[in-house]
């Protein structure tokens, strides 16, 4: 399994015509990618990694794949072929996820990364065929194993769930002690750092109870039984909403007996549906019911708020199907699940990973959360991330998770705030987040503001402005490109180049290879938006 990285770089040709970001071109280059160029008779482009493998490549091979089933096998036999490239090992293998053939004509192919059987924790490449079948990109992240890896776990799952359950307590002491669940266990080998990867159990637990409604992500150490990771991937708004406003929104609902509930039947199967949590933390809650198919959630705190989540869910479910064609967060038709009155007093929404939930708000400094169209649409975007790129909830991924969240949420709402009708500290209404002008919420615009430390899990939520803004620049900046074509692009990249472990960079490399796909000059107002958040030097 060492495979010393060095061993890769050997000296330049003279005149090799190949792009290469992050070696200088009249440096060393790595013989693999000679070897690329030599086989398909094209020069290949290639931004690297600190560890030298490819975060994005570029060129064209020879038609390949003439359908989805042939880009799967074809494209792993490319990468298998090219395993110097990637820094591969003996053990080392790529498990095809999906593949399938988008409205441009050309075909995706996802592969996983494996180790001995296992999968690689944040290890997936990304293949993308163009009309004719010809392989011309491959991006994502294929995380380089230099350390011996078991093969077999010394650890039990059922020792793995004790393990996780006993890290969920210490995390969340103030939850009762029967709030904790575990999901089945499931092995992979997670990099600790750049030199040292682990086999390692992966539980998910759920803590439910009167005071909170969170999902912790533990690794636990195959061999040793040691925690190696807790994180939250509870993804939430932070605080952000509008109130609820009085406003008349029409509604899809459904009999039920002698009453009628809030369920839509015209967006989803099984079908999109509103519950109550009644001012506790029991999800999903109970479905929200009336006698009158024109009278919904009168009473109580918060009136109202049903209403809304559910007209707001049907909005940005028709924007994701008219604009992108996409059926639902999960691309399938299956219905959406939201709750509100969730908790007492709860100044905030967030997505756990099955539903959309919304806290009332404390009636001081937040009205109800799911009065507000950008709100709900930042929480149904989290459901369309965690079926596509499935982006990780920490860092610059996480920042990035929340970045789209806020780029769909303005699509969807028609303005770049976030929040701006629901948050009033002090009885003064206020934006959580201005894509516009971050500086205004005490938001970073560029890099060289990025805020570094743990808190949020390395800063999500204040971080994701940097990547917003970025957005908002390709509508709106010197140079700006029509609305419904920026739209156009973050999708793509969303669904097509995005994945776990993607940073801002591979975000820039995203939405530049949207821009191409796409055609038109788009790609040079991209270039210049990343550019002056200073993610493009």
């Amino acid at each position: 399994m060492n495979r010393p990285i060095s061993l890769f770089i050997l000296a330049l040709a003279a005149g090799c015509s190949s792009s290469v970001e992050g070696i200088p071109t009249d440096g060393p280059m790595t013989d693999p990618l000679r070897q690329l160029e030599t086989e398909t008779g094209h020069s290949w482009s290639v931004r690297w990694r600190d560890d030298h493998t490819p975060a994005f490549l570029e060129g064209r091979t020879a038609p390949m794949a003439a359908t989805a089933d042939d880009a799967s096998r074809s494209g792993r036999d490319f990468l298998r072929r090219h395993a110097a490239l990637f820094a591969m090992g003996d053990g080392d293998d790529l498990d095809p996820q999906s593949a399938e053939t988008d409205e441009l004509g050309m075909t995706h192919a996802r592969f996983t990364q494996k180790v001995y059987g296992h999968p690689v924790w944040g290890g997936e490449l990304l293949a993308h065929f163009d009309t004719d079948g010809s392989l011309v990109r491959v991006n994502g992240r294929y995380v380089p194993i230099t350390s011996p890896v078991p093969t077999l776990p010394v650890r039990t799952s059922d020792e793995a769930r004790v393990r996780a359950t006993t890290a969920a307590h210490l995390s969340l002491p103030a939850a009762a002690p029967d709030a904790f669940t575990t999901g089945a266990p499931k092995l992979y080998v997670y990099p600790v750092d750049a030199a040292t990867a682990k086999l390692a159990w992966r539980v998910q637990v759920d803590v439910e109870d009167d005071t909170m409604s969170t999902v912790l992500e533990s690794f636990i150490d195959a061999s040793d039984g040691s925690v190696l990771a807790v994180s939250d991937l509870t993804e939430t708004l932070d605080g952000s909403g509008v109130g609820v406003l009085g406003d008349a929104q029409p509604l899809a609902v459904a009999a039920s007996g002698a009453s009628f509930i809030l369920e839509d039947a015209t967006r989803g199967k099984p079908a999109t549906r509103t519950y109550s949590a009644a001012g506790g933390t029991r999800l999903p809650g109970t479905a929200v019911r009336s006698k009158d198919p024109s009278r919904w959630d009168e009473e109580g705190a918060a009136h109202g708020a049903a209403v809304d989540a559910h007209a707001f869910v049907a909005a940005t479910w028709d924007y994701f199907a008219k604009v992108h064609r996409r059926a639902g967060w999960d691309g399938k038709g299956k219905g959406v699940h939201a709750t509100v009155h969730y908790g007492r007093l709860y100044n905030n929404a967030f997505f756990d990973g099955k539903q959309l939930v919304f806290g009332d708000g404390d009636g001081t400094n937040f009205a109800p959360l799911a009065g507000s169209r950008d709100v709900v649409a930042h929480e149904f975007t989290h459901g369309v991330t965690f079926h596509t790129a499935q982006l990780t909830y920490q860092g610059q991924s996480g920042a990035l998770n929340e970045a789209v969240s806020d780029i769909f949420g303005c699509f969807v709402d028609g303005n770049w705030q976030i929040g701006e009708a629901v948050f009033h500290p002090s009885g003064r209404a206020r934006a959580l987040r201005d894509v516009a002008q971050p500086h205004a919420t005490d938001n970073p615009e560029t890099m060289d503001e990025y805020v570094q430390g743990p808190d949020d899990n390395g800063g999500v939520h204040i971080n994701s402005t940097i990547v917003s803004h970025a957005a908002y620049l390709m509508t709106q900046g010197p140079h700006r490109l029509p609305l419904r074509t920026v739209e156009k692009i973050w999708y793509r990249a969303l669904v097509r180049y995005l994945h776990a472990s993607a940073n801002f960079r591979d975000a820039a490399d995203a939405t530049l290879a949207a821009a191409r796909d796409l055609g038109g000059d788009a790609e040079a107002t991209v270039t210049e938006a990343w550019q002056t958040v200073g993610v493009l030097r």
